[in-house]
């Protein structure tokens, strides 16, 4: 109503006028009713209680507004003085009215009343604004006051493709700015929009500028008209040399190795055009080192260098045409304008006989894609063309292709150093690196940070670190006048937004999830879940980002983004309206990984909600039978794969998005993997989390599950002691909340610790009670696991009744199909009969192990202690080389895993088939390195270790 009566204001409104813009040609029963009500409410909301401002007349309603209290009038003013300084030209006044009219404007009028769309008031002041806007570009134009202009007229150019007094407002504008080429491209992109949609040609002003552009970038030809155009020298159009490369940046720093590789390229002799493509994301610095070596190659081109940018990613600029392109390289070569062809292919042989028998270097600039580039490539032999992208343009077929990543750390420092004329002392060394961390080693924003550094004097490092700090600014202080990593990156997302390909939308959407989600790694699965969409479409998606350098592909179907397109793409899925979306998608993608894995904590203890703890006495935590996973190493693939947002979401560093009692039921079904991978790390880490949050929340259930755990972790590294006192803890706890069946997990990996001391009595009292907490039923997979405590605990008295336990907890556990008990109980197996000194039975239960291991499905605990049995069966029979090889690989791969305590122990067996090999001085290295690895542990080896190394005159006697 307020829109309505503001329409025609200080005049009266008819009621069917007034009805017509609320309820459309047929108002409800209830109009006129509901009209007096808005009348009411409307006059509260303007405080008119005496009905002054707005007044009821016999006919209508009339709204009273004063002397520039309407906006649209004082636009309106404005406007028409702007327009009145402009006829006078009076610069100054012109723009200075113009701006103050423009400084109204807030967007569409009445853009939130549906009814007054395309309303003769709204056309109407549409125009105006176009006119106002017009009559400030041409007063700084006059005022020579260009900066900024360019980016504002080429977004007006693309909303009005035929409005001929903004083209040639921006034709000057570049023309005047160094920005020839664009100019005279998009002098022939309106020409044909006017030929081909109007059938006129652009007027005499557009014409004039036209001819402005050319006169300040033509080269006069020397040859005759008659002349054909194939057949002139390049002598004969063009000045001595071409020199159109921009200055190469100062300060420049590093990638030698790069430069070496592609001036190698370009200066070999070949029987055709050398092309290097430098590829890579925004802000990596592919057209400084472009032009880095294009400098250093001038010598080896000596009919010139031509450049030329192809505003790919420009913000708010159109990627050159080809044909617009070919004519700016002609016109650079000294071609008269009015005989460059119309025809791409036309004007693409041109180009091609032009150069073909010159040797000039071409620099092709941030090119969209490969049918921008295809058209502008000479064909002779002496050519050379330095072509860089933000897509590999892999189809090109280039003779070097070099993807650039971000700077080493060192190469940064020293970027920031001499970018910003600043000296680095020992002291400035951790603020300096934390810089160049925050700044991604990008060069991009490490000149930002460098400007920054270097026009104030008194902004130290230090300062500057603590704003990048802050995660949610960080793209504001990335940005300095026309240097902006937000521009660049905005850029790259718009170009996917305007694309006609409808996979570049999908990767734009898909960045925005990678925003919403924040997580470290990205992968189609997950993608899809987001999204409730196909993984082929995802995985479209992330494809596209990598091949546009927004995302890297850091293994088979896993992406990364650089930590600033992070920021960049949090920011986007922060925008107003995008949030609602965003959280429905993050939430899904978190309940696929609790489901997902869930399903993988049952493949790997399958038939019993257990996981064993170690290969003498294996547990679990609770978990669901179903899984969606063919198999045990389906499942341990499935957890390498998404391990890292895992672990994320589940440590401290997700910030408890998933609240306290879902991480802790993460946390528990995250276990029999990270267990079975012997990531003994991690799985402390998150264990003391979890003890963490189940006490600060009260969940005493999951403090004994995260205690059984930890002292899991513990005994993995060796320390037994400091796992039997968090055993101690979880059974009390399991005592206070009468759960008989966590107690008797507890109790019977208590047992097996109590038997690793050889506490054989307390061991056995401790399985007693174990026992006696059975429940009248139990699953195939729970029996088996109680089995093998039996059996460890018999080992200490009765190797041959320990036998029998192991052999049916193998049984059981082939039965419900879990590899990892088997292992565990064909382990243990082979430790029975090394006691018995049976050493060939011991090696076929061992390598049988390790077959089970083969199919992928190594758990890290039993794989270790096999190896080790392998090892020490083979040197009991004799076979002491294969003794040695059995070592090397559990040498290699607990080196690889930081497991020092299974370095220890395969270094320990390793020293006794060395010496009795005769090599007791390799013996003695390696006890001593074993005895370093092993101290402050429980291992059972440790004393005989110490008298090794301490009298080892009298080990190699004994």
């Amino acid at each position: 109503m307020l829109a309505a009566l503001l329409l025609e204001p200080n005049r009266t409104v008819p009621l069917d006028t007034v009805m017509a813009v609320l309820w459309g040609e047929e108002p409800p029963p209830t109009a006129t009713a509901s009209l007096h009500n808005h009348v009411a409410r409307l006059r509260r909301s303007l405080h008119d209680i005496g009905g002054a401002r707005l007044r009821t007349m016999p006919h209508g309603l009339e709204m009273r507004v004063g002397e520039d209290e309407l906006d649209r009038d004082v636009f309106e003013r404005r406007v028409r003085r702007a327009q009145e300084a402009r006829h006078r030209e009076d610069w100054e006044a012109a723009e200075q009215d113009a701006s103050a009219a423009l400084a109204l404007w807030r967007g569409t009028p009445f853009a939130d009343v549906p009814a007054l769309v395309g309303h003769p008031v709204v056309t109407f002041l549409q125009e105006q604004r176009l006119q106002a806007l017009e009559c400030r570009f041409e007063a700084l134009l006059r005022l020579d006051r260009l900066d900024g202009l360019a980016a504002e007229l080429g977004i007006l150019v693309k909303e009005h493709p035929f409005r001929e007094t903004l083209h040639r407002q921006l034709m000057l504008v570049l023309g005047r700015t160094n920005r020839r080429a664009e100019a005279l491209a998009l002098f022939r992109s309106l020409r044909r929009a006017l030929t081909d949609e109007l059938g006129v040609e652009p007027g005499p002003a557009v014409q004039d500028a036209h001819r402005e552009v050319l006169r300040s970038a033509a080269v006069p030809s020397r040859e005759s008209p008659a002349v054909p155009v194939a057949r002139r020298t390049l002598s004969a159009r063009m000045p001595p040399r071409l020199a159109q490369l921009p200055a190469p940046p100062a300060g420049f720093v590093g990638r030698a190795e790069h430069i070496a590789e592609i001036r190698t390229e370009l200066e070999s002799g070949r029987s055709r055009t050398a092309l290097a493509v430098i590829s890579g994301m925004p802000g990596v610095g592919k057209t400084g080192l472009a032009l880095h070596i294009a400098e250093q190659l001038r010598h080896a081109f000596p009919d010139g260098q031509l450049y030329l940018n192809l505003h790919g990613a420009t913000p708010g600029v159109a990627p050159l045409d080809p044909l617009d392109a070919l004519a700016v390289l002609l016109h650079g070569l000294g071609v008269d304008a009015r005989r460059i062809p119309c025809d791409v292919g036309a004007a693409s042989a041109l180009l091609r006989s032009a150069l073909a028998p010159t040797r000039t270097l071409l620099v092709l600039d941030d090119a969209a894609s490969v049918s921008q580039v295809r058209p502008l490539l000479p064909a002779g032999a002496g050519c050379a063309v330095l072509l860089t992208s933000r897509r590999p343009l892999a189809t090109l077929g280039a003779s070097a292709h070099l993807h650039l990543d971000p700077l080493s750390p060192r190469d940064s420092a020293l970027l920031l150093e001499g970018a910003s004329g600043r000296s680095w002392t020992a002291s400035d060394a951790e603020p300096v690196a934390q810089l160049v961390a925050l700044c991604g080693n990008l060069p991009l924003a490490l000149r930002v940070s460098a400007a920054r550094l270097r026009s104030r004097r008194t902004l130290s490092v230090e300062k500057l670190v603590e704003r990048l700090a802050r995660q949610e600014d960080r793209l504001d202080h990335l940005e300095l006048e026309d240097l902006s990593v937000r521009r660049s990156l905005m850029a790259a997302h718009e170009a996917l937004l305007a694309s006609s390909d409808p996979r570049d939308g999908g990767a734009a959407a898909a960045l925005v999830l990678i925003g919403a989600l924040d997580l470290p790694e990205y992968g189609a699965p997950l993608m899809a879940a987001a999204v409730e969409g196909t993984e082929r479409s995802a995985e479209e998606a992330l494809d596209r980002l990598a091949e546009v350098a927004l995302l890297q592909e850091v293994g088979w179907g896993r992406y990364v983004p650089h930590d600033l397109v992070r920021d960049f793409a949090r920011e986007l899925a922060g925008r107003p309206g995008e949030q609602a979306r965003n959280a429905e998608a993050a939430e899904r993608s978190l309940r696929w990984y609790q489901e997902r894995l869930t399903q993988c904590a049952a493949a790997l203890r399958p038939d019993t909600g257990r996981t064993p703890e170690h290969p003498r006495h294996p547990e679990h935590p609770g978990g669901r039978t179903g899984t969606v996973f063919a198999d045990t190493a389906e499942a341990l693939a499935w957890g390498d794969a998404e391990a890292a947002n895992l672990l994320f979401l589940a440590g401290s560093g997700a910030h408890g998005r998933l609240g306290p009692n879902r991480t802790l039921d993460l946390i528990n079904a995250l276990f029999p993997y990270l267990h079975d991978r012997g990531r003994v790390q991690d799985l402390e880490r998150l264990t003391q989390h979890a003890i963490t949050l189940a006490r600060s929340s009260g969940n005493t259930a999951a403090e004994g599950r995260a205690l059984g755990h930890l002292a899991s972790a513990r005994y993995s590294a060796g320390h037994v002691r400091q796992a039997l006192l968090l055993l101690d803890e979880a059974v009390e706890l399991s005592e206070h909340l009468s759960d008989d069946v966590a107690r008797m997990r507890h109790l019977g990996n208590r047992a097996a610790l109590l038997r690793e001391l050889n506490q054989d009595a307390d061991a056995r009292a401790t399985l007693t009670r174990c026992l006696a907490l059975r429940p009248d039923h139990l699953t195939p997979g729970e029996e088996a696991i109680l089995l093998g405590h039996q059996g460890y605990v018999a080992e200490l008295t009765d190797l041959r009744s320990a036998l029998s336990y192991h052999l049916r907890s193998r049984e059981l556990a082939r039965e419900v199909g879990s590899a990892v008990i088997e292992q565990v109980a064909l382990c243990n197996m082979g430790r029975a009969h090394l006691g018995l000194s049976e050493p060939a039975h011991a090696l076929q239960s061992f390598e049988e192990a390790l077959r089970v291991m083969a199919a992928g499905v190594a758990h890290w605990n039993a794989e270790r202690e096999t190896r080790l049995g392998q090892a020490q069966a083979l040197r009991a029979l004799g076979r002491l080389a294969q003794a040695g090889e059995a070592c090397t690989p559990l040498l290699q791969e607990a080196a690889a895993r930081g497991d020092s305590y299974g370095r220890g122990l395969a270094e320990y067996e390793f020293g006794h088939v060395l010496r009795a090999l005769g090599d007791e001085r390799a013996a003695l290295n390696l006890w001593g390195s074993a005895l370093s690895a092993l101290e402050g542990t429980d291992a059972q080896v440790l004393a005989d270790l110490r008298a090794l190394t301490s009298a080892p005159t009298a080990a190699a006697d004994s």
